[in-house]
């Protein structure tokens, strides 16, 4: 009978894709996950000994982990410099320009200004 392989090698696929997209979310976290519950399925198969790629699960299941806890990282991180940047404000402006274009487009604008005021090395806070 041949070793059912088949979900040892796609959590492998889909962590190392995760890995690979962990700056964005689907690619970090939804994919991480899948690929640790397949890789756990993979192990299990291995242990039934109904498949023969114990290893390849195994990685797949540390890859998952690995690209879901460095999508969380960044999401965090990218959500602290949003708001570090005036993130808070630029949304409420948003929010009060409702669908007028040129509000919007200002806000953006200000919101741009006010990013490169903070982050701007050359110029003192």
């Amino acid at each position: 009978m041949a070793p059912k392989n088949t979900m040892g090698t796609v959590a492998l696929v889909l962590a190392i894709l995760g890995v690979l997209f962990s700056w964005t979310i689907v690619g970090g976290i939804v994919l991480g996950l899948i690929a640790i519950v397949l890789g756990f399925i993979g192990r299990s198969r291995y242990k039934k000994r109904t498949a023969t790629n114990g290893t390849v699960s195994l990685i797949a299941i540390i890859l998952g982990f690995v690209a879901a806890a460095l999508s969380i990282v960044l999401v965090v991180v990218g959500v602290g410099l949003f708001n570090a940047g005036g993130g808070q404000d630029f949304t409420e402006c948003l929010n009060n320009a409702g669908s007028d274009t040129t509000a919007q487009q200002q806000c953006a604008d200000e919101f741009q200004q006010n990013l490169e005021n903070r982050f701007d090395e050359s110029t003192p806070n």
